[in-house]
């Protein structure tokens, strides 16, 4: 199985890099913006890499060549205030739009968009694939746009497409300011927590069992459309927030309802029903939440 991955620099990106290199049915090809590097020297399979920028997307396909399965992770602004800015999110949607036009021309069967639950906006109760998509950010608006116009895009070539639509996921080498590497951080620290009163109802799921579950989806030539990638266990983030307390052993002493924290306006609830991907990938999530944090505590001691 041909994949190529854009956006391989991506967090989600260097853990299929990862995975991939433990998979001998997979042969990969990844795409990185033209000012980036990417660390190969730790893996054992040949690897292709080409540089292109997202402006130049339309390219892409004659660029890389033929394969079976696209992967695109590229996106600009996916965090804190660009999430609004309707321009990043704009050029996003069009970059994604002409990558997808331009590898069905090169002969991929199966185009794969990274969706978010950020298309489904503000919802409550349990969010199935079928629930509406009411997106309430331009980032997740424009995510929207890209998940129907690449579904049309399939339905009128003959392609599959797939959209894993991640709800929260984690592990080593994610973005620093995010909750849960946040509290890692300081509980490393022993220095105070001070969140929002964390009682949103969340579900986090980790990376790697993530990235098996899309590469499980594209083994399975019968698998389409739109897939929720969580755990299913959803809790209040507050109860999260105190697993790592304990997993640390930390002296931090962690403070809920401070008026001066949010993080990333986690103001609504999420219940993914996950039966769709557990059914189509004959897939469940490996690890705990435990177990993810450890391995991820051990990966910053690493680097």
């Amino acid at each position: 199985m041909k994949v190529t991955i854009a956006g391989a620099n991506s967090f989600i990106g260097k853990r299929m890099i990862a995975y991939a290199e433990s998979q001998k049915d997979i042969e990969l090809t990844l795409v990185i913006k033209k000012s980036s590097f990417i660390d190969l020297t730790k893996c054992t399979k040949s690897i292709k890499v080409y540089k292109c920028d997202m402006n130049d997307y339309n390219n892409l396909g004659r660029l890389v060549g033929r394969g079976d399965c696209f992967i695109n992770l590229s996106w600009y602004g996916s965090r804190g205030a660009e999430r609004q800015n309707s321009e990043i999110q704009r050029f996003n949607y069009e970059s994604n739009m002409a990558a997808m036009k331009s590898m069905a021309v090169a002969g991929y069967n199966t185009l794969i968009t990274a969706g978010s639950q950020a298309e489904y906006g503000q919802c409550s109760g349990f969010i199935s694939e079928s629930t509406p998509l009411n997106a309430n950010t331009e980032y997740g608006k424009y995510k929207v746009q890209v998940f129907y116009e690449t579904a049309k895009l399939c339905k009128e070539n003959g392609k599959r497409f797939l959209e894993p639509r991640f709800f929260s996921l984690y592990g080593p080498g994610d973005y620093p300011k995010t909750l849960i590497m946040s509290c890692i951080d300081k509980m490393l620290r022993n220095v105070p927590c001070e969140l929002n009163d964390c009682t949103q109802i969340w579900d986090y799921l980790y990376v790697d069992d993530a990235v098996e579950g899309v590469f499980s989806l594209c083994r399975n030539d019968k698998a389409f459309g739109a897939y929720n990638f969580a755990t299913g266990n959803y809790r209040m983030i507050r109860e999260f927030v105190m697993d790592i307390h304990k997993i640390l052993k930390s002296e931090s002493r962690v403070q809920f309802g401070s008026p001066n924290n949010t993080f990333d306006g986690l103001i609504i609830d999420l219940q993914p029903l996950i039966n769709k991907l557990s059914t189509d990938a004959n897939w469940t999530p490996r690890t705990s939440f435990v177990d993810g944090i450890k391995k991820t505590v051990a990966s910053l001691k690493k680097s």
